[in-house]
């Protein structure tokens, strides 16, 4: 079987409860990524080995969080 992950970072809450359904529904391991932007000891590691990735944030603005945005700038 495959192993996913959903990474997400919810400010209020919401993103959060779409992500647990997710993860649920394709049994993938949660990360959550903090108020600072940045993902728990290990985060970094269970994403190497992800076969996939699904990726969860709220908008403002019509962009990203910035807790998302440097997540996303820091894998590259």
């Amino acid at each position: 079987m495959a192993k996913v992950a959903v990474v997400y970072h919810s400010g209020y809450g919401h993103t959060q409860r779409v992500a647990q359904t997710v993860a649920q529904g394709a049994s993938a391991e949660l990360i959550a990524i903090d108020a600072e932007g940045n993902l728990p000891a290990g985060g970094w590691e269970t994403l190497a080995a992800a076969d996939a990735i699904i990726f969860g944030s709220p908008t403002y603005m019509g962009m990203v969080s910035w807790q998302f945005k440097k997540f996303a700038d820091a894998s590259s």
